[in-house]
């Protein structure tokens, strides 16, 4: 567990190896900077941890000489590329991050990859948009909330640090001002991935200390059977009214907010069809042909999946009204034929059993 605190936030951090062999996660708090980290190393044995340490060490070093996040995250991706050839780590690690940095009140988030932020304020607002294949046919109103918590493939990610070629790389932004009493919550999936939003709210909204709520969620999700690592960073502002100290707050993008009182969630996407994705153009959207839900080949361990391989659903997805066009023109022309021969047949041989 670490806490740190000055005069305008309470910040603190604690990380649980779960059931794992060791821990891949990483964190990091900076008071002097405003800058606090959770990175999410992926690869198992491909020594993911090294990859998340090396994050967490180059945003450090460079989030303020290279002006932003994005930047410095960037940055992270090269370096972790680069790790490998010197040695350092091996051939395939990588890892996700979230990170936020204040200027005061003001903050400023960016991640790759499918760790999280969210804002609670008495209710729970998610700020972050996985980079995963579920969250894409989330988006896509291709399946719903609930099936999204369980689909065998939530473990597969689209995007990771040290894995993605530099101009490949998506890193996802956002920023807002943190009021009075507000919390900000970094998270690995070790956590989203197994605590439910009602417990999320419920241990958030605890009137205990920072710390210990911190070191609740982490709980939960342990006790939760939750089998990866799990790390929460909490930041508190504790210093004067956002609105008083920059100006005019301004308020994040929320991708959806769930509500304690109601048990209700917002911002959700409509559903549409169940299916895969299908491209922005591709005009109206279609089922896409059933699949047996088989369980990825190791259900407790992320995964990548390339920009071509998603391409290749999509092209799945789209090419199946086509076929589904030829198949239903060769049945009714079946049919034709079959209706012709018969007429054909009568008019030769006249009706069978006829006088």
């Amino acid at each position: 567990m670490t806490q740190r605190s000055d005069a305008r936030w309470q910040v603190c951090g604690d990380t649980d190896v779960g059931r794992r062999e060791h821990n891949e996660d990483a964190f990091f708090c900076d008071d002097a900077l405003g800058l606090m980290v959770v990175a999410d190393g992926v690869g198992g044995h491909q020594a993911g941890e090294v990859a998340s340490q090396v994050t967490c060490e180059v945003l450090a070093r460079d989030v303020h000489r290279l002006g932003d996040l994005e930047s410095a995250i960037r940055r992270a991706n090269l370096e972790v590329r680069d790790a490998v050839a010197a040695g350092r780590g091996k051939a395939g690690m990588a890892t996700t991050v979230v990170a936020v940095q204040f200027d005061g009140a003001r903050y400023e988030l960016a991640w790759v990859g499918d760790s999280r932020a969210y804002l609670w304020d008495g209710q729970l607002k998610l700020l972050t948009r996985d980079h995963s294949y579920v969250e894409a046919l989330l988006e896509k109103g291709q399946i719903t909330f609930a099936e999204a918590r369980h689909h065998p493939r939530k473990n597969v990610i689209v995007q990771a640090i040290g894995l993605q070629d530099e101009d490949k790389l998506r890193v996802g932004s956002n920023g807002g001002h943190l009021k009075a009493g507000d919390i900000l919550v970094l998270c690995s999936d070790g956590l989203s991935d197994v605590v439910d939003c009602d417990r999320l709210a419920a241990i958030l909204s605890l009137d205990e200390p920072l710390e210990k709520r911190c070191h609740e969620l982490v709980q939960a999700a342990v006790q939760n059977g939750g089998r990866d690592n799990v790390t929460v960073v909490l930041v508190q502002w504790v210093g004067q009214d956002s609105a008083t100290e920059t100006g005019a707050a301004v308020d994040p993008n929320v991708v959806w907010r769930y509500d304690p009182a109601s048990g209700d969630y917002h911002g959700l996407p409509e559903l549409v069809q169940p299916g895969l994705p299908v491209a922005d153009d591709a005009g109206p959207r279609t089922a896409a042909p059933r699949r047996a839900r088989v369980a990825p080949r190791s259900p407790e361990v992320t995964q990548m999946m390339s920009a071509d391989e998603m391409a290749k659903l999509r092209r799945v997805a789209l090419e199946l009204p086509a076929k589904r066009r030829r198949q239903r023109i060769m049945g009714l022309a079946l049919v034709a034929l079959l209706a012709l021969s018969a007429a054909a047949a009568w008019y030769v041989f006249g009706p069978i059993g006829g006088a």
